[in-house]
This record gives structure tokens, sequence and C-alpha cells, in this order.
């Protein structure tokens, strides 16, 4: 290709394929070889602190993280995209039955939406190896290989750190983004924004405000231990009862540092679940709905489980009723774990 417009090119086609921006840097960046040290050592003392709870897998990535070349040998250039994948849209769809009035609620997070945003995310950056033309190698990343996902977002200049460690993008700042990176064998010319950004983080703090587990603190990293998407998605094991407080009525996620990021959402985007209909529908007939959603991830034992943490603290007797029947005709070990909690 002709690289003598690429920043238009790359503009157009994020446009074309759904993004949201883009960006590209090369690995030889001073700034971002400096960001990526002085990251790493922030994430060393993280890790060391234990902050990161049972997510194990960041210690067995770290290596690879603070390296980009020990990932991807090959790399040059590094493509990112942000995209929405319709989060936050109040019109954006998901698979679950809609509940009865009177049913027993939890609640999922409304970037579980539409389809899993990492195949979304995935689709795109092939398509954009295609369009690159023949004979460049590439390898993309979506949140599930050892890259510093934001960091690569903040040097090529498409949004800022807000104080709950996501990626806050300029201009719509209600807009919630997930990030793709796209290796590259190739010396691309770079093309690396300078967000203009309404107001300043810590002229706000509206997310640490909200957040009602103290998880986040202004100039801290963040404790994953405290947030409520780690207990309820990554934590496998069972909730204490300080932990199961904390969950509040959320099944899988949480918004509330999200959807108080100026503009406040006018409409409450969670996805309510009916917690009978989740313990009783087959587990077999559960997996199929969620395949190629993101509560994937986390599986039907976990959202079962977490499921058992809403109704104990109800204390109705539909809610007692429902546990009884669960204690009766559960096969897990992590269930009855948890009911004896």
């Amino acid at each position: 290709m002709n690289f003598n417009n690429f920043k238009e090119w790359l503009e157009e086609t994020a446009q074309e394929i759904g993004a949201f921006s883009a960006a590209c840097i090369r690995l030889d960046n001073p700034v971002l070889r400096t960001r990526i040290a002085e990251n790493n050592e922030v994430v060393a003392d993280w890790l060391k602190a234990g902050l990161h709870g049972e997510m194990d897998y960041l210690e067995r990535m770290s290596s690879e993280k603070s390296d980009p070349q020990k990932a991807f040998p090959f790399v040059k250039s590094v493509i990112v995209l942000t995209f929405t994948n319709r989060w936050g849209d109040p019109e954006a769809v998901h698979p679950f039955p809609v509940p009865a009035e009177d049913a027993l609620l939890g609640y999922i997070s409304a970037y579980a939406k539409e389809k899993d945003y990492h195949m979304n995310g995935q689709a795109m950056l092939a398509k954009l190896t295609d369009l690159l033309g023949e004979g460049i190698k590439a390898e993309a990343a979506v949140d599930t290989k050892a890259v510093y996902e934001r960091l690569f977002a903040t040097v090529g200049g498409l949004g800022i750190i807000g104080g709950n460690d996501l990626l806050r993008v300029p201009g719509r700042t209600n807009v919630r983004v997930f990030i793709g990176c796209l290796f590259v064998d190739a010396e691309l010319p770079e093309v690396i924004h300078e967000p203009k950004m309404p107001f300043a983080c810590d002229d706000c703090l509206a997310c640490i405000k909200k957040c009602p587990t103290d998880a986040i603190q202004f100039g801290e990293p963040i404790d994953a231990r405290k947030c409520i998407s780690y207990l309820t998605i990554e934590k496998r094991s069972v909730l204490d009862r300080k932990e199961s407080e904390m969950i509040e009525d959320w099944l899988f996620g949480c918004d509330w540092c999200s959807v108080v990021c100026p503009p406040k959402d006018k409409k409450d985007t969670r996805i309510p679940i009916d917690l009978e209909w989740l313990l009783k529908t087959p587990a077999g007939e559960l997996r199929r709905l969620i395949k190629g959603n993101a509560t994937g991830y986390a599986g039907v034992t976990q959202l079962r489980k977490n499921a058992i943490v809403l109704l104990k603290k109800d204390k109705s007797d539909k809610a007692m009723a429902l546990l009884d029947w669960v204690e009766k005709n559960t096969g897990s070990a992590l269930i009855r774990k948890q009911l004896a909690e």
C-alpha cells in the first residue's frame, strides 16, 4: 500500500470497519519505551502487594507484558483501535429473557450486550489486516493476550486513563470503549493524536464517589479485591460474608464507575436476570445461550454462585424456597460451599 496518506487511510478504514478511533505507534518510539518501563514498575508493585487477588494469570503474563517483543518478536508497529460494541446504548440487545415483574433479580453489566466484544474486536482487526495488503504479518490482541492495551491507547493519544482505570475518550465523554491492538511486522508511519479532554479527571472524581466498595482511590492503583467486577467475574472461589455484601445485586460485572463519567447515563442499561430462571434452567441450555456473550467467560457455575449470594441476602420466603430447591438439586461442589458460607 501507499504509506504517503496513511493517516487519512487509517482514519477512514477505522470508520469503515466499525471502530471509534485509531492510532499507530512504532515500537522504537522513545515515549512508548519510557511509558512501558514506568508501567512495569507500577504493575510489579501492584502484584507484589497482592492487589490482583486471584488473578494469577496477571503474574504469569507480566514478563511478556513488560516487553512487547517477547510476546510478538516480529513486531515493528502497533495499530490501536477503540470500539464501543454499543456499550451504554439503551437499544443494544442481549440474549437473556425478560424477567417477570415479581421475579427475584440480579444484574449483569451493560457491556455484556451485543456479541462478545472480544469477538467483535478480533473481527475488526482481521478486516484491518486484510486491508493492509499481502506480505504483512500481523497478530491481533483484544484483552486476552499479554498486552498493555490502555497504555498503547494513551501513547497513541486516543484518550486518557480515568480515575476508574478505564480509557476515557475525548469529545463524547460518555462513550465507553474497548481496545484492540494489531501488532504488525512493517514499519508503518506513526499516527498519534493529541486528546482534547473537556476537563481533567481530578476536577470530577465522580467514579471514585460512586464506587460503593472504595476499590478506587484517587492517585492509587485499584484494589481489585474490592472491585465488584473482580468479585463477580474473576474470583472463582467462595465469596465470604463481607464480599457478599460488597457485590450488592450484581451477578456479573459492575457499571457504577462507568455510568457516572459525565454526562451521566439517563437510563439504567444493566441486564436484569431472573434468578430462578438462572438456577433452574438446565446448564447445557444456559451454556448455549451465553456462548458468544461476554458472560461466557465467567460460565454458568460462577453466575449461579453469585445468584446464591444474592438470594442469601434477600431472606424473603421466595428466596429461601429457591435456596432450598438448589440445595436439594445442585451437583456443584462450589455451589454447596457457597450455600454453607
